[in-house]
């Protein structure tokens, strides 16, 4: 069974939650993207229930580092490990 993807957000005056579920690939990345587009300095990306992320996705994260102050992530263990493969960890802060 493959997880439907979907992204929620919630906004505060200094900074935007985001909670993505499901897949993070080609095909969806362009919602993700839209959805980290704010101008709030601190951006709180929940990717605890992603269960696939390629490139596109890790891609996207990046950009939004550059386009935030802070970039707060909670990983799933499979997005965890593509940040440390490609070692981009220090681009971004960890919460649990």
């Amino acid at each position: 069974m493959i997880d439907e993807f979907r992204v929620e957000w919630r906004d505060e005056p200094a900074s935007r939650s985001v909670r993505v579920h499901g897949e993070i690939d080609l095909a969806t990345v362009d919602e993700l993207r839209r959805s980290l587009e704010c101008p709030q300095p601190r951006l709180e990306v929940d990717l605890s229930n992603v269960t696939f992320m390629d490139l596109t996705g890790l891609r996207c994260l990046i950009d939004a580092a550059g386009e935030h102050q802070e970039v707060v992530l909670v990983p799933s263990p499979k997005v965890e490990r593509l940040i440390d493969l490609t070692a981009t960890r220090h681009l971004f802060e960890f919460a649990r």
